[in-house]
């Protein structure tokens, strides 16, 4: 299965349009949609009763006006948070919340697993995975989705188990991701390239057959270019509208 068929470079909302909007609320992600993305990235973690959250951070006090940590936090005491500000109200959106927006939408998710792998934490790791894999199938968005980590545990988890079921999205080199023990280049589909004007990197996941993506740090047209030309296939971005624009500038 291929999520990239046509020959142009894909735009991914890095926490939905979080530059115009508050990151991975609902707002940014329907603004991302409207804006025209093709995929919109989250980051799914687990709240204290076992509930899928989408935040970035293990704490909530950069994103809310609240304290502590996410997963020491039920899913109410979450809730009542705000992600906005005092004239706009933001809440913590569940991971079924956004696939029920997108069910019915021609758009992709990339699911980031913020549960990382220790022996402490293996259990809780385990049911994000499992618990997301299952709400997707729910929804039946199999094969609208990627699941993707800085944690190689977790994506040789769902390879060891799956097969190549779900689309795997790693980060290039290899090295930027923790607790490698397979080699990535047997189960990835996607890998976003950290140093994104090196050819060399580009060259050597197009020779394996991954398709090399590029993150946020490009806003320039002229780096855009440059990526776009080394063959990056899919960027993901803060600001959708913007990118989307400068790609059709030529």
């Amino acid at each position: 299965m291929t999520l990239t068929p046509e020959k142009r470079m894909y735009v991914a909302a890095h926490r939905g349009d979080s530059y115009n909007y508050y990151e991975n609320t609902m707002t940014a992600f329907e603004k991302a949609y409207e804006a025209g993305c093709d995929m919109i990235e989250t980051d799914v973690h687990l709240s204290f009763d076992g509930h899928l959250v989408l935040i970035h951070d293990d704490k909530v006090d950069r994103t809310t006006n609240g304290r502590g940590r996410v997963d020491e936090m039920t899913l109410n005491e979450l809730k009542r948070l705000n992600a906005g500000d005092t004239s706009t109200l933001e809440e913590i959106p569940t991971l079924e919340q956004l696939l029920s927006f997108v069910s019915d939408k021609n758009i992709t998710l990339n699911i980031e697993i913020k549960e990382y792998y220790s022996e402490k934490n293996e259990e809780r790791t385990i049911k994000c995975i499992e618990d997301t894999i299952a709400l997707v199938e729910k929804y039946g968005l199999g094969k609208r989705i990627l699941i993707n980590s800085f944690d190689a545990w977790v994506l040789e988890y769902v390879y060891k188990k799956y097969g190549k079921k779900y689309l795997l999205h790693g980060f290039y080199p290899y090295w930027e991701m923790n607790n490698v023990s397979i080699n990535p280049d047997e189960y990835l589909y996607c890998a976003c390239i950290f140093d994104n004007e090196n050819k060399s990197l580009y060259d050597y996941l197009i020779s394996k057959n991954i398709e090399p993506w590029v993150g946020a740090s490009i806003t320039q047209k002229s780096k855009l270019d440059i990526c776009r030309k080394y063959g990056a296939r899919l960027i993901t971005t803060n600001n959708p509208a913007d990118i989307i624009k400068k790609l059709k500038e030529d």
